[in-house]
């Protein structure tokens, strides 16, 4: 059953913003294919040390409609459900929803969906998926406001601080990468230029609630959902060992994050996850807990030479130290614990190094 819905919601989207007695407003949208979704505007609380006395007119709301697409559904699975160029399981799997993805169902018969998400159109069972008005409901709580890198830059800057000092920059994202957003509009004091940050989740295993923070001007906020992630080949030359390790990581996309955890189903860190997928094929009980040390533990490999089923590391790069860690598999993506378990580009950071566990 298809429905539409809008919901009316109020948010607070304004602070008072001095350091000098002078009063200005920040506030901002959050906008999805030219509809407004809601909003939220959250300053550094450190920002006020030296603000002005707050009141009530300082203060701006904004009404804005949340609008439910129509047909939206939810994939309701413990891991993933596929998605199939036909009506039927003997046709070929095209791509995967993962716990909690969205697709728009467009017609219904038989037991099977005609759906789109992302990139990604074809047939689902509905066995597993949550429609209509059920799906309504739960439309708000499962959107995320994201942050995503524009298209077109390479390497953006990662900081610890909102300010543009160099000393802060952590790490180097590209252009359609998204990352959860956390506060939309962060200005700080000490900025020599006067930049308007945006406080993004930054998931590694060395730091829990690690600080982070990417230039407003740089990025795009919005209100997303999970989409259906291709399926495609691994490459030439993947063994069935490796195929069935990538086949089987990916029935947990949309797993949550958990620091230090190591369930496949409850939530993982990103070298839980890697450590328990590994653990499945007899490769985990050698293999260490966290990221720094699994890239002292495996031999380094050249980017030409990856494969699907090896690891890709990261670091740090203000202080050096690896602390996060991926499963490569192939043409150029990785399966990785980071906003849940996702798929992302291999080049969403910069790469501290490529290693390999499996010599087959």
């Amino acid at each position: 059953m298809k429905i539409k819905t809008k919901l009316s919601c109020a948010l607070l989207l304004g602070a008072v913003i001095s350091s000098i007695g002078a009063v200005e407003t920040a506030h901002a949208g959050i906008v999805t294919g030219g509809n407004a979704l809601g909003g939220f505007s959250l300053v550094s609380s450190d920002f006020f040390s030296n603000a002005v006395e707050k009141s009530s007119e300082d203060m701006t709301e904004l009404f804005s409609k949340v609008e439910i697409p129509e047909g939206i559904a939810f994939a309701d699975v413990t891991t993933s459900l596929n998605v199939r160029t036909g009506p039927s399981t003997n046709y070929a799997r095209i791509g995967q929803l993962g716990k909690n993805a969205y697709c728009i169902v467009e017609s219904v018969e038989n037991g099977w969906a005609k759906i789109k998400s992302g990139k990604v159109s074809g047939y689902c069972t509905t066995e597993y998926l949550i429609m209509g008005e059920e799906a309504a409901a739960l439309a708000e709580s499962l959107g995320t406001v994201t942050a995503t890198v524009r298209s077109g830059i390479k390497n953006l800057n990662v900081r610890s601080a909102p300010d543009t000092t160099e000393d802060n920059i952590i790490a180097k994202v590209s252009g359609g990468e998204s990352f959860k957003v956390l506060k939309e509009i962060v200005i700080s004091k000490n900025d020599p230029e006067a930049k308007t940050f945006v406080q993004i989740e930054w998931n590694t295993d060395t730091e829990e609630n690690a600080q982070a923070y990417v230039s407003a001007e740089y990025v795009t906020v919005a209100y997303k959902y999970k989409e259906a992630v291709e399926s495609s080949s691994y490459g030439n030359g993947v063994s069935q060992l490796r195929t069935n390790m990538i086949d089987f990581a990916m029935k947990y996309l949309g797993t949550p994050y958990v620091w230090g955890g190591n369930s496949l189903t409850k939530g993982v860190d990103c070298s839980g996850f890697v450590k328990q997928v590994f653990t499945q094929f007899g490769y985990g009980a050698n293999m260490p807990r966290v990221s720094r040390d699994m890239a002292s533990k495996y031999t380094k490999i050249s980017a030409s030479e990856a494969k699907a089923g090896d690891l890709v590391f990261y670091h740090n790069l203000r202080t050096g130290v690896v602390d996060h860690v991926a499963i490569y598999i192939g043409n150029g993506k990785i399966i990785h614990a980071n906003n849940g378990v996702e798929i992302s580009n291999v080049n969403y950071r910069t790469v501290y190094k490529y290693a390999r566990v499996i010599w087959d």
